[in-house]
């Protein structure tokens, strides 16, 4: 038997790329494991060409898991004619109305994979499939709830824990006056940037200036004028010393900031599953989220889960960054979170269980 893995795009260190990366290590234990991909960026998988691709799919021993994630009419096609099996492992597409204002290809690209879901789902009916979590579930309208398992996607935090962090840096926050906030996220509409500086401009109003926000992740030029009210309002609070855009960093470098950061702030409005919020609970940093989509989900018990009264994150901030006893509450509460459901023997366990019973062999 022949596993094969698909996705359009395999990168390094990206919630994805990570998945696609263990699931092969496993199935590579004991057989063939392979991944077909456009763009192959990750070099720790071993991919196959199309001419591999089209021999193994033909054979219906062979089992196709397919990465859902993004529109990818090549990648539909090859499912469609595969006579392999197929199981697809759905981390969800963000709903189009997020970037309709902004980008028309952003819109076309997530109104296609969003239909493109359902087309999956008429063309390959007796296929089962993983979501990362329930909320993505509800995405997958007329298929029989007998066919969908929920498995969190693999993580590698316990490889990169063991990663040295920027000593420097880390000092630098430590020892830093203001309350360190970490968000951690690309800078496109449906992160809840715009809330991010609302809560920011209500702290400062309220409990003073020392206060820092500091957003790790990629900005898209396609994207501008969602990057220009987000440049507007920081302009229009005068923030500009009170939050810093770093972009992409390497993994020591946001270890760092998860370490040495006193909150995490999540105001997404749409996430499939969010693993920032894992990895916060990993590196034992106390999170403040918006209670939407998925995160209350990810996010576990014990957590600290608001509505969009800006006053009480502001609040939140102030009670966790002055209150030792509840900060270390939730610092464990969130470790407890990752433990109980998120290592990596927890989630092998679910993914190997659910894969042998969807594929009636033996791993």
């Amino acid at each position: 038997m022949v596993f094969i893995q698909m996705h359009q795009t395999v990168t390094n260190h990206d919630a994805i790329g990570n998945d696609i990366e263990l699931i092969g290590r496993i199935l590579g234990e004991n057989h063939e494991s392979y991944v077909y991909s456009q763009n192959k960026l990750n070099k720790s998988v071993e991919y196959i060409d199309e001419d591999k691709f089209n021999e193994y799919a033909q054979d219906e021993n062979n089992v196709i898991i397919y990465h859902h994630s993004v529109f990818w009419e090549e990648g539909f096609e090859k499912v469609k004619a595969a006579k392999a099996r197929v199981v697809f492992r759905y981390h969800n597409i963000t709903p189009e109305k997020f970037f309709e204002p902004y980008s028309n290809p952003y819109y076309l690209q997530c109104a296609n994979g969003r239909k493109q879901t359902l087309e999956f789902i008429k063309e390959k009916p007796d296929s089962y499939w993983f979501c990362d979590s329930t909320f993505n579930s509800y995405d997958l309208v007329g298929l029989p709830k007998e066919k969908i398992s929920i498995c969190a996607p693999f993580n590698k935090l316990e490889e990169w824990g063991k990663v040295i962090p920027n000593e420097e840096l880390l000092k630098e926050l430590v020892e830093d006056k203001v309350r360190n906030i970490l968000f951690v996220g690309r800078v496109v509409p449906n992160k809840g940037h715009l809330m991010l500086l609302d809560i920011l401009n209500c702290y400062r109003n309220h409990y003073g200036d020392n206060i820092k926000l500091r957003i790790i992740g990629k900005f898209f030029d396609e994207i501008e004028e969602y990057n220009e009210l987000v440049r507007n309002k920081i302009e229009e609070y005068e923030l500009g010393d009170n939050i810093e855009f770093i972009g992409e960093v390497n993994d020591s470098t946001l270890m760092t900031y998860y370490l040495g950061s006193d909150v995490m702030l999540v105001c997404s409005e749409h996430e499939g599953f969010c693993v920032p919020v894992v990895e916060a609970q990993y590196f034992g940093l106390p999170i403040v989220a918006l209670s939407e989509c998925a995160v209350p989900e990810t996010i576990g018990s014990n957590q600290v889960l608001l509505s969009r009264n800006i006053y009480e994150y502001a609040a939140a901030i102030k009670v966790i960054c002055e209150n030792a006893d509840y900060k270390k509450y939730l610092e464990q509460a969130g470790r407890n979170n990752y433990e109980n459901r998120f290592s990596f023997e927890k989630i092998k366990g679910i993914f190997t269980s659910e894969l042998e019973k969807m594929i009636e062999v033996k791993l």
